[in-house]
Formats: C-alpha cells, sequence, structure tokens
C-alpha cells in the first residue's frame, strides 16, 4: 500500500519527538496505521477535532486515502498538524506522479513495439495507446537513435525526460541498456528542411545540457504516417552502420539520401552493363573518377564549382571529363541521363574496390 510505506518515513520523524502521535484512519473510523502500534484498531471519530487531536482528509489526485491524525498537548498542534498533511500530500502526489510516469514509460514501450512490427502492423492498438498517453496520432515526428557511449541508460532517466513540459508529444523507449529510441514530434509551423534541422538541433543540445552527454545521434527520416515511423527508425540504423559518425554530433538522414539511395542498386547490375568499358579504361585513376564524381554530385554539376573543391582548373575538369565520356560511351556534360550513368558507374567501382581492400 503506497501510504502505508511512505507513512514509516513519518513515523521516525515523530520518534524525534514523541510529544506527538499521528495515525492513518480510514472511513470506518479504525486506526490502520498509527506512529503508537498500540493504538492500532481503535475507533477515532475524525468529525470531532479537539485541542488535542486534529484530522486532515488526504485526497491527492482523486485517490482517497483516508483522514491523517495528529494527537499532542502543546499550543503548536494546528500548526504541526498543518505541516505534516501538507508533507504527506507533497509525498504522495510525487510517488503518484512517479507511478504514472513508469506506467506511462511502459506503454511507451509497448507503442515502439508495435510501431517497429512491420509484419504485424496492428493500427488499433497503436491508436489505442496512443490516446492513453496523450499523443496526437496526426503530428509529424522523426526517429532519433540515441546510443550512449559511457554506460547503461537507466529507466529513471527516460522518466526525467518525460517530466518535461515539452514532452508532452515525445515517444521514448529504450530499446536495450544503451539505446534509446526517440520520436520527436516536429512543429506543425515547421515546413523548411533547413528549419526543422534547425529546431531538431536544438533538442539534441537540450539533451546533452541534461547529461545526455556522450551519446551518438541519428536522425532518421521526418514522417507523418504512424505505418511509416519504422522507415524513420530503420534510416538512423542505415546512417548507423554507413557513416562515420563522432560523439554528441547528430547525423541527419536527409543529408545522405543520395548515398542511400545508391547503397540500394545492385552493384552486380552496373558492372554487367559497364564492364566492358571499365576493362577497357585501365588506364583510368578510379579514384580520381570516385572523387570527380562526388565533386560534381555535392555541387549540383556546376563545372566551375566541382573544379573549385577539386582544386583543379575549370578546363582540367573538362578534359578529365572528355576522358570518361569516351572510354564510357556517355554523355556527361549535356545529358542529364549521362550524369546519372556517371554517379552510378562511380559508384559500382567505389564499392568494388571497398570489397576488393576487405578481402571480398
Amino acid at each position: 500500500m503506497l501510504i502505508g510505506e511512505i507513512f514509516d518515513e513519518f513515523i521516525s520523524v515523530i520518534h524525534e519527538n514523541q510529544k506527538y502521535v499521528i495515525g492513518i484512519i480510514n472511513e470506518n473510523k479504525e486506526v490502520t496505521l498509527c506512529s503508537d502500534r498500540n493504538l492500532l484498531g481503535n475507533t477515532i471519530d475524525f468529525n470531532r477535532p479537539d485541542k488535542n487531536n486534529v484530522f486532515f482528509e488526504v485526497n491527492v489526485k482523486g485517490q482517497e486515502f483516508g483522514y491523517l491524525w495528529v494527537n499532542g498537548h502543546d499550543d503548536s498542534l494546528q500548526m504541526i498538524g498543518n505541516l505534516l498533511h501538507e508533507s504527506l500530500t507533497v509525498r504522495l502526489m510525487f510517488e503518484i506522479n512517479q507511478a504514472n510516469l513508469n506506467r506511462k514509460i511502459t506503454k511507451d514501450d509497448e507503442l515502439v513495439k508495435c510501431l517497429l512490427n512491420e509484419k504485424d502492423f496492428d493500427n488499433k492498438r497503436i491508436i489505442d495507446l496512443m490516446d492513453d498517453l496523450g499523443l496526437n496520432k496526426d503530428k509529424t515526428r522523426v526517429a532519433i537513435y540515441m546510443i550512449s557511449s559511457r554506460g547503461d541508460v537507466k529507466t529513471q532517466d527516460v522518466a526525467r525526460l518525460k517530466m518535461n513540459p515539452d514532452s508532452q508529444q515525445i515517444i521514448y523507449s529504450l530499446l536495450n541498456d544503451r539505446c534509446l529510441l526517440v520520436y520527436k514530434d516536429i512543429p506543425d509551423k515547421l515546413k523548411e528542411k533547413e528549419e526543422i534541422e534547425e529546431y531538431i538541433q536544438k533538442y539534441i543540445h537540450n539533451l546533452i545540457d541534461w547529461d545526455f552527454h556522450d551519446f551518438y545521434y541519428f536522425v532518421g527520416s521526418i514522417q507523418h504516417k504512424l505505418r511509416q515511423y519504422v522507415s524513420s527508425y530503420q534510416h538512423c540504423l542505415w546512417l548507423k552502420n554507413n557513416v562515420k559518425y563522432e560523439k554528441n554530433v547528430p547525423i541527419f538522414f536527409e543529408k545522405y539520401v543520395t548515398e542511400y539511395f545508391l547503397s540500394k542498386i545492385d552493384v552486380k547490375d552496373v558492372e554487367s552493363v559497364y564492364n566492358y568499358y571499365i576493362d577497357k579504361g585501365k588506364e583510368i585513376d578510379f579514384e580520381e573518377l570516385t572523387e570527380i564524381s562526388e565533386a560534381l554530385l555535392n555541387n549540383d554539376f556546376n563545372l566551375t564549382q566541382a573544379a573549385e573543391s577539386l582544386f583543379l582548373h575549370k578546363n582540367t575538369l573538362i578534359y578529365k571529363l572528355k576522358k570518361l565520356e569516351e572510354i564510357f560511351q556517355i554523355d556527361i556534360r549535356g545529358s542529364f541521363q549521362g550524369k546519372i550513368l556517371l554517379i552510378l558507374i562511380s559508384h559500382a567501382v567505389k564499392e568494388q574496390s571497398n570489397k576488393v581492400q576487405v578481402g571480398d
């Protein structure tokens, strides 16, 4: 019984001052808890206070815990009773809030488990859980996958996060001892990619300030549909497995979308088409090919900017591109298709090179 555990702490206070007796009286006017155990079971009418006995109804968040009874023989009885009643109420309030919070965390865990279950996606169960948690199912959210580099993440740490007023629409779940998955809500007023990134950056900086430092942060794709929440999480995992990262520096999936889609292309398919041309161009510096294609991609195929990023003269870059056009028989400078094919060929060559380096 919650109040029984808390009442033991009050008994220790009374033991320091034998002038007072405190107890809890139920609705049948029976003493159920008392600092003087000899009085347990006695009947005392809480409707009849006098100079030696004061009574206070204990009702916290709609839960009735009976009446606090304080007995003493001095002029400070009423004041002492008020202080004890206030202290008991505050403590009960804290414990109830904590219990509710723990229940919410458990429901958060169940909700995330349902959201990540692609095979047996139970939309009704998910909506019911979100209603129980007071979560808006129509909110836009993004997955933030956090991995601790310094030890286990405690349930108390997650509870501390949920107590923040700004956390009402955020979903938290400890996937294991070191990994916390957060679905952060995005305000409707934010439309531009840069605005959203700045908002998420600020949230993560707050997490770091709240002692969630020495974490790796992976930010997935922005999603509006519940069924797509799992994709945002999967994109976090892709970042973890494919991108270099460091502590306390968020990695955003949006910055690696091109690399993500390229990673979905079967390199063997590209090789099967262009293997002849690759073999024919044995004199090609394939590392340089990769650098050129990445520079062009990062600069939207602007030759001047790409050349500057490569520390080349523009004419030198054009010369190298002409050579690649001749070898692969594609129009890189004037054709959109040629640009795409250059990126695919470069990606295939890079992946093949990586496989050779690891001994595949």
